[in-house]
């Protein structure tokens, strides 16, 4: 292969539509690994590799609610239904304390420490956090118990139940987010992780530190939470006047 046809077959790959742009930049790094690998054995007479850079892209910006859309979500979710008290802990969890669907459906009765108003969260890979909680929550998870022998008669460790006695599953948690999208008038498809992504959006822009929310989201990296910092130039302004002790001192 000539460096010309090397050329015209990235060009191709840049072509193709339906790969996200992150995947062709993994592919062109793979490849300019392997290129850079044959110069230094000798396979090549230069480096091909210093030819072109990994492409610029933007990552994917996640879906979320506006403040009023998040109230209105739980808030219009009908109280007459029959799993009306459930469902309305899981919007609750998803968004008060921005678990995890998975996270909020293996959530145990003894993960929650009353008290000290904390949940015991099993996140990615095992790992142990603790996460706080406010009186939303609180509230939702006491109407719910109201009724969890009741409704649910099971002896199943698990917080939130099925029809059935067992654990709430993800596909289940998808359909109760999505039904209460549609009662609260919201159009554009709803997933639990835009909650998930709303309640990390509304601490940020409340002006929380990227540090804290790393912890309360339960990333192993910082470079995840930082996928969050995608705040619009106003709200910057406005956590910046906010906070900042100069930021609105005027000149002399």
């Amino acid at each position: 292969m000539t460096l010309e046809a090397l050329q015209q077959h990235l060009a191709q790959l840049s072509a193709v539509r339906e790969w996200q742009a992150i995947t062709l930049a993994r592919k062109l790094s793979a490849l300019r690994g392997f290129l850079r690998f044959l110069y230094e054995v000798g396979k090549l007479s230069e480096d091909w590799s210093q030819y072109w850079d990994n492409p610029s892209f933007w990552r994917k910006i996640p879906t979320y609610l506006t403040i009023e859309e998040a109230q209105r979500l739980i808030e219009s979710y009908p109280p007459t239904l029959r799993h009306s008290a459930r469902n309305r802990l899981l919007l609750e969890l998803l968004y008060g304390a921005g678990l995890r669907v998975s996270e909020a459906c293996s959530l145990r009765m003894d993960d929650i420490a009353w008290e000290e108003r904390f949940l015991q969260v099993r996140g990615k890979g095992t790992k142990i956090r603790w996460v706080p909680f406010g009186k939303s929550i609180d509230d939702a998870m006491r109407s719910y118990l109201a009724v969890r022998s009741v409704r649910y008669r099971s002896g199943s460790p698990y917080l939130l139940l099925s029809q059935k006695g067992g654990p709430l599953t993800r596909i289940q948690a998808f359909t109760i987010v999505r039904e209460a999208a549609h009662y609260a008038g919201i159009e554009r498809p709803i997933s639990p992780h835009a909650l998930r992504h709303s309640y990390a959006t509304h601490l940020l822009l409340a002006g929380m530190d990227v540090a804290y929310l790393q912890r309360l989201l339960g990333h192993a990296s910082a470079t995840t939470t930082q996928h969050y910092l995608h705040l619009l130039p106003n709200d910057l302004r406005q956590v910046l006047d906010r906070y900042h002790p100069r930021a609105t001192k005027a000149l002399k």
